[in-house]
Order: structure tokens, then C-alpha cells, then sequence
């Protein structure tokens, strides 16, 4: 793997790269049932790719930051980051690399079942030793919860670092990396995970009850709720889209990073985020999101 550093406007991507294989299906088969798909697609995805991927199409210079693992499905990963022309640092593991398969209903609700790998091993010495000139940092809670020092290496990043935190569904439990949560600058959740975190009843409520010490967005089907140290706000919004939302919330973080690193605000940043979002799930080109901002 390329052991590039910092450039200038690097923003470093620190996730996962694995195999996603999805079905689309009139409904979830019962305990011990079976149904038939009419839809299947195999690409490779993972918070990381996803993230960086959107971000390059965005005009941005993401690195990645993740371990790959063994056997046919690390081949396809790495001919996809190949073909992306992506940089990535980080350590080869011997553990295969991780599967989610997503079975996904016409009303564009999903459901997973995966299997971890070897992205759950990355740790702070993947981290490029320069990472402190980074324009932004990006991690998600998944790695930060499987490593043992990845935590303490994002929080000791510099102030000039912007860092945003996607915690997921494990690191919006309270209590959960609780340094992680102080040291981000802008915190991105779904709903449930923000509910769950806050206490509270939800998105407005529970984005700025989120919101009182950093900028928190919380994303959901009609549109994100913010907050920065005030009271929170809805931007956006609209009709709820029935289609396969996997890879939006990435999308979405993907958005912010790219508006705020270009010097926009974290309301500007999120309407960025919504479009491109958006865009994504409708299978738009991306670059027009920059225009409408």
C-alpha cells in the first residue's frame, strides 16, 4: 500500500474497505423461510471507500486510511481502489476482509448482516505521521470502538485539524468514546443514533441537546437538523425517497467534509451534504450539488 503523506487539502479518511453484496426483495424471508431476490449487485463499499469515493467525485483529495485483508474478496477490493485511483495507507491483515450482505425492501428500507474482517484492525500507527497538516480527518465509530490506541491519536490531533466523527450505531451509545466526542468538531448521526446518545425525543431536540459543545447534524429521510452551540435548525428536506438508500449517510458525510473544507459554514455545509446525498441515492451526477450551493 502507497505510504503517501499530507498534501495540501488532504482530507484523511480513516474507515473501512469491504465486499457488500445486496439483494433486492419484496420482503425479509421469516426465521427459517426463503425468498427470492430480483435484484443483486457485488461491490465493494465500507464507510472508508464510500466516503472517499464521493469525495473524489467531489473534486476533493481524500486518503485513505484502512487495513485490507486476505483471499478473493480483498482482489476485488483492491481492484476497485485500483480503478478509483485512490491513495490509501495502512497495514495488510491476515484476516480475510469483512462481507455485509443488505437486503433491501421497495420501500428503500435496509437490513444488514455482516461479518467483520480485517478493517477492524486498523490502529493509530496506520495513521500517516503527518497527519496533523491534514485539512480534515474522518473517522467512523466502528474502528474507533475495535482499536485500542486509534481514540487517543484522533483526539491528540491539532485544533487547525477539522475533525468529523460518524460514531454509528455503537458509538452513539452514551458513554461510548467519550474523547472521540470531545475532540470532533462536527459530529454525524441518523436519528436513532442521536435519540439514543441525547436522551431526547426527536431531531431538533436531540441535535441540540448534542449540539451544546461542538456542531452536530443529524440526518434523516426528510431532510438534517443541526446545531452548533445554539439552538438547532431543519435544512432541507422534503419527500421521503423510496429507493435504496445504502451509502447516502456516506454520501452525506462526504458533503459536509467537502463544504467545509472549501470554507462554507456548517449550514451552508449541510445543504451541500443533503444534495449530494440526494444525488446519490438518485443516481445523479454529484458535481451539480456544487452548484446549488
Amino acid at each position: 500500500m502507497s505510504p503517501r503523506g499530507i498534501g495540501e487539502g488532504t482530507i484523511v479518511v480513516v474507515g473501512a474497505a469491504l465486499l457488500e453484496l445486496r439483494f433486492a426483495v419484496d420482503r425479509l424471508p421469516a426465521s427459517g423461510g426463503d425468498v427470492l431476490a430480483h435484484g443483486f449487485e457485488v461491490r465493494v463499499g465500507g464507510s472508508a471507500v464510500n466516503v472517499a469515493r464521493t469525495l473524489l467525485a467531489l473534486g476533493c483529495a481524500p486518503l485513505l486510511v484502512l487495513h485490507r485483508g486476505e483471499g478473493p474478496f480483498d482482489r476485488l477490493v483492491g481492484r476497485e481502489l485500483g480503478q478509483l485511483g485512490l491513495p490509501v495507507r495502512g497495514r495488510r491483515s491476515r484476516r480475510p476482509s469483512g462481507v455485509t450482505v443488505t437486503l433491501v425492501e421497495p420501500s428503500g428500507e435496509r437490513s444488514l448482516v455482516s461479518a467483520l474482517g480485517a478493517e477492524v484492525s486498523v490502529g493509530a500507527r496506520d495513521l500517516p505521521p503527518d497527519v496533523g497538516r491534514a485539512k480534515a480527518v474522518y473517522v467512523s465509530g466502528y474502528e474507533l470502538l475495535a482499536s485500542p490506541d486509534l481514540e487517543a491519536a484522533i483526539s491528540a490531533l491539532p485544533p487547525g485539524v477539522l475533525v468529523l466523527l460518524d460514531p454509528g450505531p455503537r458509538g452513539a451509545e452514551p458513554g461510548k468514546l467519550q474523547d472521540a466526542w470531545r475532540r470532533a468538531d462536527v459530529v454525524r448521526l441518523n436519528l436513532g443514533e442521536a435519540e439514543r446518545r441525547s436522551g431526547e425525543n426527536g431531531p431538533l431536540a436531540a441535535a441540540e441537546a448534542l449540539g451544546r459543545e461542538r456542531g452536530v447534524v443529524v440526518s434523516t429521510a426528510e431532510g438534517a437538523f443541526l446545531a452548533e452551540r445554539g439552538p438547532a435548525v431543519r435544512v432541507g428536506g422534503g419527500e421521503r425517497v423510496s429507493r435504496d438508500t445504502t451509502g447516502a449517510g456516506d454520501a452525506h458525510a462526504a458533503g459536509l467534509l467537502a463544504g467545509l473544507t472549501r470554507g462554507l459554514d456548517l449550514l451552508a455545509a449541510t445543504r451541500l451534504a443533503n444534495s449530494v446525498a440526494r444525488r446519490q441515492v438518485l443516481g445523479e451526477e454529484l458535481l451539480g450539488a456544487l452548484r446549488e450551493v
